[in-house]
């Protein structure tokens, strides 16, 4: 018998040139919240942050709500990025689960962006942040590539890449 489980859902979209917003829930057993972190590509910084705790398991986690607010200014895609978050809102002075949730909000950064980038400068922008992360994005662009299961994928997503408002100067 299950006694206890957990869902997030994530989803990126774009707000304005350079502009895009990562929406994250989660939902499990006692928690129900809701993040919304928008992110200026330009200088790859958190320009806005907001929670909502809707069910918590205690009354005081509600304090710990606004402390996503603190990730304004966070320059994203960098290392120590992640022990940054835990400073900022984890911690025993924080929340475990709103961190967490923040973390994978933060890593879907990469995918939200990977169609408003040119696809020239979409692996050097993601390689900065994800190469050394798993044993595919420690291998070359070209390497990649020839890995791929679906080439034409690949380059159906460049082909948006090169069709969306931003060019090589914007960058």
């Amino acid at each position: 018998m299950k006694i206890f489980h957990r869902s997030k859902f994530i989803s990126g979209k774009e707000i304005d040139k350079f502009i895009i917003q990562i929406e994250a829930t989660l939902v499990d057993t006692v928690h129900e919240m809701e993040l919304s972190i928008t992110v200026d590509l330009k200088d790859l910084v958190i320009i806005d942050a907001r929670s909502s705790m809707l069910r918590v398991p205690y009354s005081h986690c509600h304090k710990v709500s606004d402390l996503v607010k603190n990730l304004v200014g966070l320059k994203v895609i960098n290392s120590g990025q992640a022990k940054s978050v835990f400073q900022l809102i984890g911690g025993k002075q924080g929340c475990l689960v709103l961190e967490e949730l923040s973390q994978d909000a933060i890593k879907a950064i990469i995918q939200t962006s990977a169609s408003l980038i040119p696809s020239d400068q979409f692996e050097h922008f993601s390689d900065n942040y994800v190469h050394g992360t798993c044993y595919t994005h420690s291998l070359s662009v070209e390497e990649k590539i020839e890995a791929a299961y679906s080439r034409q994928c690949l380059e159906d997503v460049y082909k948006i890449a090169i069709n969306t408002r931003l060019t090589k100067t914007d960058l």
